[in-house]
């Protein structure tokens, strides 16, 4: 069957978009009898246009759940065991990782590297046909459903229609198929807003002899930058910041991200003597929001549906989450189980509350974070006591390993207890003298 020929048939799922949550969604898919086409307007590999690097030990499980080969996926990508918070000039919070799924380390992957490696396992998944170079142009509705796509393919002239049971758009969060049907945003948070700008960097000098860690250095001052070793010796370096700060900023974004680099010398000391070597990317502006996850003949997943700031580094897991959550509905729909709405609302319900609570805590933490800039007493003193405990960091690690829920992650009594104990700790510490690793460098 030639490859124009393969798109004739009617097929159950048409995923628009074959990153992280469309391509583990149609790897869940396949072999279980669903007829499904993957599409995506890049050609891989490639980087999207903007990107979440991080890989924590939880996304990792669900990794191994697709049969994805680690030594693929992460190749020539250290290994991260810590990673280090700078709070201003005030002190040092080293944070590592309980083991999880026999892991007990993060990677910032290079995600050409990744999203490549997904796609190229679908070409093994029965059931699964996949178009690169495919872009979609519209929905075909027939009544108030979605039934199939025009898409433009690179070897034909014009758009052409395929139809299917359902589609799902997995395009992003400017998601072309969520803007069709007019999905509701259901959530949005626009009072903690932040820009982000990042690239690739080679010889950045290293924070400190010893293992390869990430390094997080908050100015306290509404910006925050981000190390994230990554593959072949590159390192991806972030900027971050509150929106309204950033857009008060003069220059190109090249030039403000630049200067807020240089003007911070403790962020400053490991790109003195490096490059830059890919181009700049970013967001002016980060959606935090939720938006309807589905109606006739379609559904939202990835950040097409849910979106949130990059601050936890959630972003690869929620993907790889949501497609789960959504490849246990689609199976029993198509088995005859549950009607399509039917499906659609348990997936709804199950991933707002799979994803909710972590966003209101990144939310919380944003504001924390970006938008609140504590007095230097509280910084050196209370702040200090708690975030450089060792129980917080386990309680951090869970967290951000999803073991733990936020609601429980810091209540009031947790953290007189963390300060207390803090307190006694850093005046012994004081007591006996010498190096003190929370101390600033």
């Amino acid at each position: 069957m030639s490859e124009a020929s393969e798109l004739d048939q009617d097929f159950d799922l048409i995923i628009v978009g074959g990153r992280p949550a469309g391509a583990s969604l149609a790897a869940r898919l396949g072999g279980q009898g669903l007829r499904v086409l993957v599409l995506d307007k890049a050609s891989f590999p490639s980087r999207p246009p903007v990107s979440a690097p991080f890989v924590l030990p939880h996304a990792m499980a669900l990794l191994d759940e697709l049969e994805l080969d680690e030594a693929e996926y992460a190749a020539d990508t250290p290994r991260m065991h810590e990673f280090v918070l700078e709070f201003g000039g005030y002190f040092r919070a080293w944070i590592g990782f309980e083991p999880l799924a026999g892991r007990d380390y993060v990677y910032a992957v290079d995600r050409a590297r990744f999203d490549h490696c997904l796609w190229r396992k679908l070409a093994r998944v029965p059931g699964v046909i996949t178009r690169e170079r495919a872009r979609v142009t519209e929905l075909i509705r027939e009544a108030d459903r979605v039934v199939g796509v025009r898409v433009a393919l690179p070897d034909q002239d014009e758009p052409r229609s395929v139809r299917a049971r359902a589609v799902i758009g997995a395009d992003g969060r400017r998601s072309l198929v969520a803007r069709s049907v007019d999905a509701e945003v259901t959530v949005e948070r626009r009072d903690v807003d932040t820009t982000i700008y990042y690239a690739h960097w080679e010889g950045v000098a290293p924070y400190q002899d010893g293992p390869t860690i990430a390094h997080i250095h908050a100015s306290c001052d509404g910006f925050s930058f981000v190390f994230m070793p990554s593959a072949d010796g590159q390192v991806m370096v972030l900027a971050q910041g509150r929106s309204d700060y950033w857009g008060a900023l003069e220059g190109s974004p090249a030039q403000i991200y630049e200067g807020l680099l240089r003007a911070r010398p403790a962020v400053w000391r490991r790109l003195a003597g490096a490059r830059r070597v890919s181009e700049l990317s970013g967001m002016k502006r980060v959606g935090n929001l939720f938006r309807a996850p589905a109606g006739p003949g379609w559904a939202l997943v990835g950040d097409a549906y849910h979106q949130k700031d990059s601050l936890d580094a959630q972003g690869i897991y929620d993907a790889l989450l949501g497609a789960k959550l959504l490849a246990t509905q689609l199976r029993r729909w198509h088995a005859g189980d549950l009607s399509w709405d039917q499906a659609v609302a348990n997936y709804g319900a199950a991933a707002h509350a799979a994803l909710a609570p972590m966003f209101e805590a990144t939310m919380d933490r944003v504001k924390r974070e970006l938008y609140d800039e504590p007095p230097p007493f509280v910084a050196k003193t209370i702040l200090r006591w708690v975030l450089t405990h060792p129980d917080y960091a386990r309680r951090f690690s869970d967290l951000a390993t999803r073991r733990r829920e936020p609601e429980g992650f810091l209540t009031p009594g947790v953290l007189l207890g963390l300060a207390a104990r803090g307190a006694a700790g850093r005046l012994r510490a004081r007591l006996r003298g010498g190096a003190d690793r929370t101390d600033p460098l």
